[in-house]
């Protein structure tokens, strides 16, 4: 057991505490579950929807944005350069790289939410 200091008024407490015994203060939501974080960052990691649940919200909606926007992207560029194979690849790298780029986001989310699966306050954002 491990003593920690309170975001909101600075006393010691156990950090197995669920809230400040001064001053009430709760660090994260204990309703929210890790299983249910992994499962939908496991299904649906790269439209963020595991952010949106761990009341990250602007981190969840730059993932959904990075996703639709590369979707969205991709069919437009393979339409306009399907004649011409030269510039092709080139040209399909901006999508694909916010492809990529949000893939590897979302394969960082998974290693820090197994890391810390027995410390879901670390996952779950006190929302204040």
């Amino acid at each position: 057991m491990a003593m920690i200091y309170c975001r909101e008024c600075g006393a010691r407490h156990s950090d197995r505490a669920k809230s400040c015994p001064k001053c009430g203060y709760v660090e994260f939501d204990t309703s929210k579950s890790m299983a249910i974080y992994l499962v939908l960052l496991w299904f649906f990691g790269i439209f963020g929807v595991h952010k949106f649940y761990a009341g990250k919200t602007n981190q969840g909606i730059a993932m959904l944005l990075m996703t639709v926007l590369s979707f969205l992207l991709l069919p437009i560029f393979v339409i306009a350069l399907a004649g011409n194979e030269d510039v092709f690849v080139f040209l399909l790298m901006p999508p694909m790289m916010l492809l990529i780029g949000v893939s590897i986001w979302a394969f960082i989310d998974l290693i820090i939410a197994l890391c810390n699966i027995k410390h879901p306050e670390k996952i779950f954002a006190a929302n204040k």
